[in-house]
């Protein structure tokens, strides 16, 4: 297994753990097994992301970025 961690920054961190549960049956299809949400602060929170191994998680960053910076 490998894991992803991220650290956010944001107006409401609540806000960005129901986005963050929109958007996972995209990530599960994209291959990872599980994500953990944690309100770290009033305007952070953390992710960690478990993939079956760092190829699947590499391939699956470089399309969520690829997404992101094209609707940037």
């Amino acid at each position: 297994m490998f894991a992803t961690v991220t650290d956010w920054s944001m107006a409401d961190p609540e806000e960005f753990s129901k986005t963050a549960k929109e958007i996972w049956p995209s990530m599960k299809a994209a291959g990872a097994l599980s994500i953990r949400i944690v309100k770290t602060n009033d305007r952070g929170a953390r992710t960690m992301t478990i993939w079956p191994d760092t190829e699947t998680a590499q391939i699956a960053i470089e399309a969520i970025t690829a997404i992101g910076t094209s609707q940037a």
